[in-house]
């Protein structure tokens, strides 16, 4: 095999790695995000328009490429077990600070059966 051959090959090779690592990180997140919370509060109804406000809240306030680097990192280090002390910190913060938005920005609390439906109120609302 030449070398040129052996290189557009090598490259090639690592370009479809590197697709195929990117759609495994990559989710849309109006649905990583509530499966995210089902898993962290359990078993809830939210009406599909309610969650896409609460999702596009959410990437407004920390911007659409930053939730996705956090939405990738966080599932890299759930399925892959990877993490480091630079990451590590970023991924728990944003698991916190997932978790706090959506018990002040929705009526979760207010609800104490089992399966609650819950209603998004607004994102960050002051006295909440």
């Amino acid at each position: 095999m030449k070398r040129r051959t052996f290189m557009l090959a090598s490259t090639a090779a690592l370009g479809l790695v590197a697709l195929g690592a990117g759609a495994w990180v990559y989710e849309d997140r109006q649905v990583f995000i509530p499966e995210l919370l089902k898993k962290m509060v359990g078993n809830f109804r939210m009406d599909a328009e309610d969650e896409r406000k609460f999702v596009d809240a959410l990437a407004a306030q920390y911007g659409e490429e930053k939730l996705v680097a956090l939405m990738g990192l966080y599932k890299i280090r759930q399925q892959a077990g990877v993490g480091t002390p630079y990451t590590d910190p970023r991924v728990d913060k944003f698991e916190r600070g997932l978790l706090s938005d959506f018990m002040v920005s929705t009526d979760f609390l207010r609800h104490q059966k089992s399966n609650p439906k819950v209603t998004f109120l607004g994102y960050r609302l002051p006295c909440s």
